[in-house]
Protein backbone atom coordinates (compact mmCIF):
# COMPACT_ATOMS: atom_id res chain seq x y z
CA UNK A 1 0.00 0.00 0.00
CA UNK A 2 1.33 3.57 -0.89
CA UNK A 3 2.13 6.20 2.10
CA UNK A 4 0.79 9.09 1.49
CA UNK A 5 2.88 11.60 -0.43
CA UNK A 6 4.05 8.69 -2.94
CA UNK A 7 3.17 8.62 -6.12
CA UNK A 8 3.36 5.61 -8.84
CA UNK A 9 4.24 5.02 -12.33
CA UNK A 10 0.96 6.53 -13.74
CA UNK A 11 0.97 9.27 -11.88
CA UNK A 12 4.43 10.38 -12.04
CA UNK A 13 3.28 9.85 -16.10
CA UNK A 14 0.94 11.97 -15.61
CA UNK A 15 2.33 14.93 -14.08
CA UNK A 16 5.44 14.71 -16.40
CA UNK A 17 2.60 14.89 -19.56
CA UNK A 18 -0.17 16.99 -18.19
CA UNK A 19 0.09 20.85 -19.53
CA UNK A 20 0.05 22.02 -16.06
CA UNK A 21 3.58 20.29 -15.83
CA UNK A 22 4.72 22.36 -19.13
CA UNK A 23 3.67 25.50 -17.94
CA UNK A 24 5.69 24.72 -14.82
CA UNK A 25 8.77 23.54 -16.71
CA UNK A 26 8.39 27.23 -18.78
CA UNK A 27 8.35 29.58 -15.56
CA UNK A 28 10.93 26.82 -13.95
CA UNK A 29 13.07 27.24 -17.04
CA UNK A 30 12.63 30.96 -16.60
CA UNK A 31 14.85 31.26 -13.04
CA UNK A 32 18.12 32.60 -13.46
CA UNK A 33 21.06 30.04 -12.57
CA UNK A 34 20.70 26.66 -12.21
CA UNK A 35 17.25 25.25 -12.41
CA UNK A 36 18.06 22.48 -10.45
CA UNK A 37 19.73 23.83 -7.79
CA UNK A 38 17.54 26.96 -7.28
CA UNK A 39 14.29 24.92 -7.09
CA UNK A 40 15.74 22.22 -4.66
CA UNK A 41 14.40 23.76 -1.34
CA UNK A 42 11.15 24.47 -2.86
CA UNK A 43 10.24 20.25 -4.05
CA UNK A 44 6.95 18.77 -4.11
CA UNK A 45 6.13 15.33 -2.08
CA UNK A 46 3.20 14.45 -3.92
CA UNK A 47 0.57 15.03 -6.45
CA UNK A 48 -1.24 17.03 -4.07
CA UNK A 49 1.50 19.33 -2.78
CA UNK A 50 2.31 19.66 -6.25
CA UNK A 51 -1.49 21.09 -6.67
CA UNK A 52 -1.52 23.09 -3.75
CA UNK A 53 1.54 24.87 -4.47
CA UNK A 54 0.73 25.81 -8.27
CA UNK A 55 -2.98 27.35 -7.06
CA UNK A 56 -1.65 29.27 -4.07
CA UNK A 57 1.93 30.17 -5.48
CA UNK A 58 0.62 33.93 -5.89
CA UNK A 59 -2.09 35.72 -4.91
CA UNK A 60 -3.38 36.06 -8.44
CA UNK A 61 -4.83 33.16 -8.65
CA UNK A 62 -8.56 33.36 -11.03
CA UNK A 63 -8.94 29.28 -11.00
CA UNK A 64 -8.23 29.63 -14.87
CA UNK A 65 -4.48 30.54 -14.79
CA UNK A 66 -2.94 29.61 -11.80
CA UNK A 67 0.83 30.74 -13.39
CA UNK A 68 -0.12 34.50 -14.57
CA UNK A 69 2.65 35.17 -12.09
CA UNK A 70 5.97 34.04 -11.49
CA UNK A 71 5.08 30.96 -8.46
CA UNK A 72 8.31 32.36 -6.32
CA UNK A 73 7.26 35.82 -6.80
CA UNK A 74 5.85 36.65 -3.06
CA UNK A 75 7.34 33.66 -1.09
CA UNK A 76 8.28 36.34 1.76
CA UNK A 77 4.38 37.04 2.57
CA UNK A 78 2.94 36.00 5.74
CA UNK A 79 0.89 32.73 6.51
CA UNK A 80 -2.43 34.32 5.85
CA UNK A 81 -1.56 36.68 3.27
CA UNK A 82 -3.21 34.82 0.68
CA UNK A 83 -5.94 32.92 2.59
CA UNK A 84 -9.01 34.46 0.10
CA UNK A 85 -7.22 33.18 -2.89
CA UNK A 86 -6.53 29.75 -0.55
CA UNK A 87 -9.86 29.51 0.48
CA UNK A 88 -11.51 29.62 -3.05
CA UNK A 89 -9.23 27.32 -4.94
CA UNK A 90 -9.52 24.48 -2.83
CA UNK A 91 -13.47 25.72 -3.36
CA UNK A 92 -12.91 25.25 -7.03
CA UNK A 93 -11.40 22.21 -6.58
CA UNK A 94 -13.99 20.86 -4.13
CA UNK A 95 -16.72 21.50 -6.17
CA UNK A 96 -15.61 19.70 -9.62
CA UNK A 97 -18.16 18.31 -10.93
CA UNK A 98 -18.39 13.77 -11.83
CA UNK A 99 -18.47 14.70 -15.04
CA UNK A 100 -14.95 16.70 -14.45
CA UNK A 101 -14.15 13.73 -12.36
CA UNK A 102 -15.13 11.08 -15.22
CA UNK A 103 -12.75 12.58 -18.03
CA UNK A 104 -10.30 13.16 -15.89
CA UNK A 105 -10.52 9.15 -14.86
CA UNK A 106 -10.01 8.21 -18.90
CA UNK A 107 -7.52 10.87 -20.63
CA UNK A 108 -6.05 10.13 -22.95
CA UNK A 109 -1.99 11.01 -23.20
CA UNK A 110 -0.34 11.64 -27.00
CA UNK A 111 3.13 13.18 -25.98
CA UNK A 112 2.50 16.98 -24.97
CA UNK A 113 -0.85 16.88 -25.94
CA UNK A 114 -3.82 16.32 -23.82
CA UNK A 115 -6.95 14.73 -25.50
CA UNK A 116 -10.34 13.52 -24.31
CA UNK A 117 -12.26 10.56 -25.41
CA UNK A 118 -16.04 10.28 -25.49
CA UNK A 119 -16.57 8.39 -22.24
CA UNK A 120 -20.07 6.97 -20.91
CA UNK A 121 -20.77 5.52 -17.73
CA UNK A 122 -20.46 1.91 -18.73
CA UNK A 123 -18.58 1.61 -22.40
CA UNK A 124 -15.03 0.88 -23.50
CA UNK A 125 -12.22 2.83 -23.73
CA UNK A 126 -9.14 2.32 -25.96
CA UNK A 127 -10.17 -1.41 -26.16
CA UNK A 128 -10.68 -1.66 -22.36
CA UNK A 129 -13.94 -2.24 -20.72
CA UNK A 130 -14.76 1.48 -18.70
CA UNK A 131 -16.77 0.54 -15.26
CA UNK A 132 -19.86 2.83 -13.96
CA UNK A 133 -18.42 5.48 -11.62
CA UNK A 134 -20.27 5.83 -8.23
CA UNK A 135 -18.95 8.02 -6.01
CA UNK A 136 -18.65 7.12 -2.68
CA UNK A 137 -20.84 8.94 0.42
CA UNK A 138 -17.83 9.95 2.66
CA UNK A 139 -15.83 12.86 1.48
CA UNK A 140 -12.85 11.28 2.91
CA UNK A 141 -10.89 10.05 0.22
CA UNK A 142 -14.31 10.69 -1.96
CA UNK A 143 -11.85 12.31 -4.75
CA UNK A 144 -9.47 10.73 -7.52
CA UNK A 145 -5.92 11.30 -6.65
CA UNK A 146 -5.66 14.53 -9.13
CA UNK A 147 -8.00 16.62 -6.73
CA UNK A 148 -7.58 16.57 -3.07
CA UNK A 149 -10.07 14.63 -0.48
CA UNK A 150 -11.28 15.85 3.10
CA UNK A 151 -8.14 14.38 4.48
CA UNK A 152 -5.78 16.30 1.95
CA UNK A 153 -7.65 19.43 3.13
CA UNK A 154 -6.24 19.17 6.98
CA UNK A 155 -4.49 22.23 7.99
CA UNK A 156 -6.60 24.34 5.47
CA UNK A 157 -9.93 24.09 7.77
CA UNK A 158 -9.46 26.76 10.03
CA UNK A 159 -9.04 29.13 6.86
CA UNK A 160 -11.99 27.43 5.21
CA UNK A 161 -13.94 28.15 8.50
CA UNK A 162 -13.52 31.68 8.47
CA UNK A 163 -14.27 32.31 4.10
CA UNK A 164 -17.84 32.81 3.43
CA UNK A 165 -17.75 30.48 0.76
CA UNK A 166 -14.78 27.82 2.40
CA UNK A 167 -17.51 27.71 5.36
CA UNK A 168 -20.47 26.74 3.38
CA UNK A 169 -18.45 24.14 1.77
CA UNK A 170 -17.90 22.60 4.96
CA UNK A 171 -21.09 22.70 6.18
CA UNK A 172 -21.86 20.71 3.27
CA UNK A 173 -19.76 18.01 4.25
CA UNK A 174 -21.17 17.85 7.45
CA UNK A 175 -24.99 17.81 6.51
CA UNK A 176 -24.06 15.11 3.71
CA UNK A 177 -21.36 13.17 4.65
CA UNK A 178 -20.58 10.69 7.04
CA UNK A 179 -19.41 10.66 11.24
CA UNK A 180 -16.10 10.28 9.58
CA UNK A 181 -16.15 13.54 8.07
CA UNK A 182 -17.58 15.15 10.86
CA UNK A 183 -14.73 13.67 13.04
CA UNK A 184 -11.83 14.98 10.57
CA UNK A 185 -13.69 19.25 10.82
CA UNK A 186 -14.25 18.35 14.22
CA UNK A 187 -10.58 17.81 15.43
CA UNK A 188 -9.10 20.86 13.22
CA UNK A 189 -12.40 22.61 14.46
CA UNK A 190 -11.38 22.12 18.32
CA UNK A 191 -9.32 24.04 19.06
CA UNK A 192 -10.53 27.36 17.90
CA UNK A 193 -14.22 27.17 18.83
CA UNK A 194 -14.67 30.00 20.65
CA UNK A 195 -12.89 31.71 17.86
CA UNK A 196 -15.52 30.13 15.60
CA UNK A 197 -18.11 30.82 17.60
CA UNK A 198 -18.03 34.73 17.41
CA UNK A 199 -16.96 34.96 13.80
CA UNK A 200 -19.24 36.01 11.14
CA UNK A 201 -18.84 32.61 8.78
CA UNK A 202 -17.50 30.36 11.62
CA UNK A 203 -20.16 30.71 14.09
CA UNK A 204 -22.65 28.87 11.13
CA UNK A 205 -19.97 26.02 10.96
CA UNK A 206 -20.31 26.08 14.90
CA UNK A 207 -24.13 25.48 14.41
CA UNK A 208 -23.92 22.86 12.22
CA UNK A 209 -21.30 20.92 13.96
CA UNK A 210 -23.36 20.97 17.02
CA UNK A 211 -26.30 19.59 15.07
CA UNK A 212 -24.39 16.37 14.03
CA UNK A 213 -21.83 15.63 16.31
CA UNK A 214 -21.91 13.15 18.61
CA UNK A 215 -23.04 13.20 22.50
CA UNK A 216 -19.01 13.33 23.30
CA UNK A 217 -18.20 15.30 20.80
CA UNK A 218 -20.85 18.28 21.83
CA UNK A 219 -19.86 17.40 25.75
CA UNK A 220 -16.30 18.45 24.64
CA UNK A 221 -17.11 21.64 23.39
CA UNK A 222 -19.00 22.92 26.33
CA UNK A 223 -16.29 21.86 27.84
CA UNK A 224 -14.27 23.87 26.04
CA UNK A 225 -16.68 27.17 25.97
CA UNK A 226 -17.13 26.69 30.06
CA UNK A 227 -13.44 26.43 30.99
CA UNK A 228 -13.85 29.67 31.85
CA UNK A 229 -15.70 31.73 34.38
CA UNK A 230 -17.75 34.32 32.16
CA UNK A 231 -16.69 32.74 28.84
CA UNK A 232 -19.77 31.31 27.89
CA UNK A 233 -21.98 34.81 28.88
CA UNK A 234 -19.25 36.93 26.86
CA UNK A 235 -19.83 34.64 23.67
CA UNK A 236 -23.87 35.02 24.24
CA UNK A 237 -23.16 38.53 24.16
CA UNK A 238 -21.76 38.58 20.45
CA UNK A 239 -24.41 39.22 17.64
CA UNK A 240 -22.19 36.12 16.50
CA UNK A 241 -21.74 34.03 19.66
CA UNK A 242 -25.57 34.02 20.62
CA UNK A 243 -26.81 32.64 17.90
CA UNK A 244 -24.38 29.38 18.58
CA UNK A 245 -25.09 29.38 22.40
CA UNK A 246 -28.58 29.34 21.13
CA UNK A 247 -28.20 26.16 19.09
CA UNK A 248 -25.83 24.76 21.89
CA UNK A 249 -29.21 24.93 24.48
CA UNK A 250 -31.12 23.51 21.81
CA UNK A 251 -29.13 20.49 21.22
CA UNK A 252 -27.74 19.54 24.81
CA UNK A 253 -29.64 16.52 26.03
CA UNK A 254 -27.60 14.86 28.77
CA UNK A 255 -27.84 15.79 33.20
CA UNK A 256 -24.07 17.01 32.72
CA UNK A 257 -23.92 18.82 29.19
CA UNK A 258 -27.04 20.79 30.99
CA UNK A 259 -25.63 21.61 34.53
CA UNK A 260 -22.36 22.64 32.95
CA UNK A 261 -24.69 25.15 30.52
CA UNK A 262 -26.78 26.76 33.12
CA UNK A 263 -24.22 26.76 35.71
CA UNK A 264 -22.57 28.99 33.39
CA UNK A 265 -25.30 30.86 32.33
CA UNK A 266 -26.33 31.85 36.31
CA UNK A 267 -23.51 34.56 36.63
CA UNK A 268 -24.09 36.32 34.12
CA UNK A 269 -28.37 36.48 34.10
CA UNK A 270 -28.65 40.24 34.58
CA UNK A 271 -26.20 41.06 31.77
CA UNK A 272 -27.77 38.41 29.59
CA UNK A 273 -31.58 39.49 29.79
CA UNK A 274 -30.92 43.02 29.16
CA UNK A 275 -28.74 42.72 26.06
CA UNK A 276 -29.76 43.11 22.84
CA UNK A 277 -28.32 39.43 21.90
CA UNK A 278 -28.35 38.26 25.35
CA UNK A 279 -31.86 38.34 25.94
CA UNK A 280 -32.82 35.32 23.28
CA UNK A 281 -30.50 33.21 25.08
CA UNK A 282 -32.40 33.21 27.99
CA UNK A 283 -35.47 32.90 25.99
CA UNK A 284 -34.19 29.99 24.32
CA UNK A 285 -33.54 28.41 27.79
CA UNK A 286 -37.30 28.80 28.72
CA UNK A 287 -38.00 27.33 25.64
CA UNK A 288 -36.01 24.18 25.20
CA UNK A 289 -35.45 23.24 28.73
CA UNK A 290 -37.47 22.12 31.87
CA UNK A 291 -38.97 23.93 34.43
CA UNK A 292 -37.04 22.83 37.31
CA UNK A 293 -33.38 23.24 35.06
CA UNK A 294 -34.45 26.94 34.72
CA UNK A 295 -35.01 27.29 37.93
CA UNK A 296 -32.46 29.74 37.96
CA UNK A 297 -33.55 32.27 35.45
CA UNK A 298 -37.17 32.42 37.69
CA UNK A 299 -35.15 33.16 40.91
CA UNK A 300 -33.15 35.54 39.48
CA UNK A 301 -36.02 37.02 37.43
CA UNK A 302 -38.10 37.52 40.91
CA UNK A 303 -34.85 39.03 42.42
CA UNK A 304 -34.14 41.71 39.55
CA UNK A 305 -38.21 42.09 38.77
CA UNK A 306 -37.78 45.89 38.26
CA UNK A 307 -34.77 46.07 36.77
CA UNK A 308 -35.52 44.23 33.88
CA UNK A 309 -39.20 44.97 33.52
CA UNK A 310 -38.17 48.49 32.84
CA UNK A 311 -35.67 47.15 30.26
CA UNK A 312 -36.02 47.47 26.35
CA UNK A 313 -35.42 43.59 26.44
CA UNK A 314 -35.42 42.61 29.83
CA UNK A 315 -39.17 43.23 30.03
CA UNK A 316 -39.71 40.68 27.28
CA UNK A 317 -37.53 38.42 29.23
CA UNK A 318 -40.35 38.99 31.94
CA UNK A 319 -42.99 38.14 30.23
CA UNK A 320 -41.74 34.92 28.69
CA UNK A 321 -40.34 34.06 32.74
CA UNK A 322 -44.09 34.38 33.68
CA UNK A 323 -45.48 32.70 30.58
CA UNK A 324 -42.98 29.40 31.07
CA UNK A 325 -43.09 29.51 35.04
CA UNK A 326 -45.13 27.26 37.09
CA UNK A 327 -46.49 26.69 41.07
CA UNK A 328 -44.81 28.80 43.26
CA UNK A 329 -42.10 30.21 40.67
CA UNK A 330 -45.45 31.69 38.93
CA UNK A 331 -46.55 33.01 42.08
CA UNK A 332 -43.68 34.88 43.28
CA UNK A 333 -43.00 36.57 40.17
CA UNK A 334 -46.72 37.69 40.04
CA UNK A 335 -46.83 39.11 43.05
CA UNK A 336 -43.63 41.06 42.49
CA UNK A 337 -44.92 42.61 39.61
CA UNK A 338 -48.40 43.53 41.56
CA UNK A 339 -46.80 45.08 44.47
CA UNK A 340 -44.95 47.48 42.21
CA UNK A 341 -47.76 47.98 39.62
CA UNK A 342 -47.98 51.43 40.35
CA UNK A 343 -44.30 52.57 39.27
CA UNK A 344 -44.18 50.25 36.30
CA UNK A 345 -47.63 51.31 34.80
CA UNK A 346 -45.88 54.84 34.52
CA UNK A 347 -42.82 53.21 32.92
CA UNK A 348 -42.24 52.84 28.97
CA UNK A 349 -41.60 48.96 29.00
CA UNK A 350 -42.93 48.25 32.58
CA UNK A 351 -46.28 48.98 31.77
CA UNK A 352 -46.27 46.06 28.93
CA UNK A 353 -45.70 43.41 32.14
CA UNK A 354 -48.52 44.99 34.44
CA UNK A 355 -50.28 44.55 31.29
CA UNK A 356 -49.55 40.93 30.92
CA UNK A 357 -50.40 40.19 34.41
CA UNK A 358 -53.70 41.72 33.27
CA UNK A 359 -54.52 39.71 30.42
CA UNK A 360 -53.40 36.38 32.13
CA UNK A 361 -56.78 36.55 33.45
CA UNK A 362 -55.79 35.03 37.17
CA UNK A 363 -58.47 36.53 39.71
CA UNK A 364 -56.37 37.08 42.20
CA UNK A 365 -53.47 38.89 40.62
CA UNK A 366 -56.07 40.73 38.45
CA UNK A 367 -57.54 42.06 42.28
CA UNK A 368 -53.85 42.48 43.65
CA UNK A 369 -53.24 44.95 40.58
CA UNK A 370 -57.01 46.84 40.83
CA UNK A 371 -56.37 47.46 44.23
CA UNK A 372 -53.07 48.79 43.88
CA UNK A 373 -54.47 51.53 41.01
CA UNK A 374 -57.49 52.38 42.79
CA UNK A 375 -57.60 56.55 43.26
CA UNK A 376 -54.82 57.13 40.96
CA UNK A 377 -56.46 56.38 37.34
CA UNK A 378 -57.16 60.36 36.77
CA UNK A 379 -53.27 60.64 37.19
CA UNK A 380 -52.63 57.42 35.07
CA UNK A 381 -54.75 58.64 32.32
CA UNK A 382 -52.55 61.95 31.75
CA UNK A 383 -49.49 60.11 31.65
CA UNK A 384 -48.39 58.70 27.93
CA UNK A 385 -47.28 54.78 29.01
CA UNK A 386 -49.81 54.76 32.26
CA UNK A 387 -52.90 55.92 30.22
CA UNK A 388 -52.18 52.09 27.84
CA UNK A 389 -52.91 50.55 31.67
CA UNK A 390 -56.55 52.25 31.70
CA UNK A 391 -57.61 51.32 28.81
CA UNK A 392 -56.12 47.97 29.28
CA UNK A 393 -58.35 47.44 32.58
CA UNK A 394 -61.20 49.18 31.15
CA UNK A 395 -61.40 46.56 28.26
CA UNK A 396 -59.90 43.08 30.10
CA UNK A 397 -61.52 44.01 33.34
CA UNK A 398 -65.02 44.53 33.62
CA UNK A 399 -65.28 44.99 37.76
CA UNK A 400 -62.47 47.95 37.41
CA UNK A 401 -64.83 50.07 34.82
CA UNK A 402 -67.47 51.90 37.74
CA UNK A 403 -64.38 52.32 39.65
CA UNK A 404 -62.50 54.15 36.58
CA UNK A 405 -65.08 55.75 35.42
CA UNK A 406 -66.01 57.58 38.96
CA UNK A 407 -62.85 58.84 39.45
CA UNK A 408 -62.51 60.30 35.74
CA UNK A 409 -65.93 62.49 36.37
CA UNK A 410 -65.20 63.44 39.64
CA UNK A 411 -62.09 65.93 38.48
CA UNK A 412 -63.18 69.17 38.91
CA UNK A 413 -61.79 70.58 35.58
CA UNK A 414 -63.44 67.39 32.97
CA UNK A 415 -62.86 69.75 30.27
CA UNK A 416 -59.48 69.72 30.73
CA UNK A 417 -59.01 66.15 31.10
CA UNK A 418 -61.13 65.19 27.35
CA UNK A 419 -59.01 67.49 25.88
CA UNK A 420 -55.46 65.64 27.14
CA UNK A 421 -53.34 64.10 24.83
CA UNK A 422 -53.60 61.20 26.75
CA UNK A 423 -56.33 61.21 28.78
CA UNK A 424 -58.93 61.52 25.74
CA UNK A 425 -58.13 57.96 24.77
CA UNK A 426 -58.97 56.58 27.86
CA UNK A 427 -62.85 58.17 27.85
CA UNK A 428 -63.22 57.18 24.24
CA UNK A 429 -62.51 53.25 25.73
CA UNK A 430 -64.65 54.28 29.10
CA UNK A 431 -67.44 55.14 26.18
CA UNK A 432 -66.89 52.39 24.35
CA UNK A 433 -66.96 49.34 26.93
CA UNK A 434 -69.78 50.92 29.36
CA UNK A 435 -73.36 50.60 29.27
CA UNK A 436 -76.54 50.81 31.19
CA UNK A 437 -76.49 53.62 33.40
CA UNK A 438 -72.33 53.88 33.72
CA UNK A 439 -72.49 55.27 29.98
CA UNK A 440 -75.45 57.41 30.78
CA UNK A 441 -73.86 59.20 33.68
CA UNK A 442 -70.54 59.48 31.61
CA UNK A 443 -72.50 61.02 28.39
CA UNK A 444 -74.03 63.68 30.78
CA UNK A 445 -71.08 64.95 32.17
CA UNK A 446 -69.46 65.06 28.85
CA UNK A 447 -72.20 66.79 26.47
CA UNK A 448 -71.76 70.05 28.42
CA UNK A 449 -68.47 71.15 26.62
CA UNK A 450 -69.96 70.32 23.27
CA UNK A 451 -68.38 73.65 22.43
CA UNK A 452 -64.95 71.61 22.48
CA UNK A 453 -66.19 69.49 19.39
CA UNK A 454 -63.45 70.84 17.14
CA UNK A 455 -60.69 70.30 19.63
CA UNK A 456 -58.21 67.61 17.52
CA UNK A 457 -58.36 65.67 21.05
CA UNK A 458 -62.15 65.79 21.47
CA UNK A 459 -63.04 65.12 18.10
CA UNK A 460 -63.67 61.73 18.63
CA UNK A 461 -65.18 61.70 21.71
CA UNK A 462 -68.38 63.85 20.79
CA UNK A 463 -68.90 60.93 17.48
CA UNK A 464 -72.50 59.94 17.55
CA UNK A 465 -71.05 56.15 17.70
CA UNK A 466 -70.16 56.97 21.29
CA UNK A 467 -72.32 59.27 22.97
CA UNK A 468 -75.25 57.09 21.97
CA UNK A 469 -76.47 54.65 24.34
Amino acid sequence: MMKRGEIDEEEALYLSHSPLQNSWNHHHNLLPGDSSSSSSRFSLRSPSDYLLSSYFSNGHCNGSSPFTSHPFDKMTKTKYDHDLSLCESLLHRLNISEEEQEKSHHQNFTGNQLSYKSVHHQGTFNNHSVQSYSPRRSFVGRFSDHHPSLLDLQGYIYLMAKDQHGCRSLQKILEDGTSLDTMVIFNEVFPHVVEFMINPFGNYLMQKLLDVCNEEQRTMIILAVTSEPGLLVRIALNPHGTRVVQRLVESIKTKKQVFLVTSALRTGFLNLAMDVNGNHVIQRCLQCLTTQDNEFIFEDATRFCIDIATHQHGCCVLQKCVAYSTGQQRENLITKICRNCLFLAQDRYGNYAVQFVIEMRDFQATAMVLARLKGHYVELSMRKFSSHMVERCLKQCPESRPQIVLELISVPRFDLLIQDPFANFVIQAALSVTKGSLHDILVEVIRPHSNLRKNPYCKKIFSRNLLRN
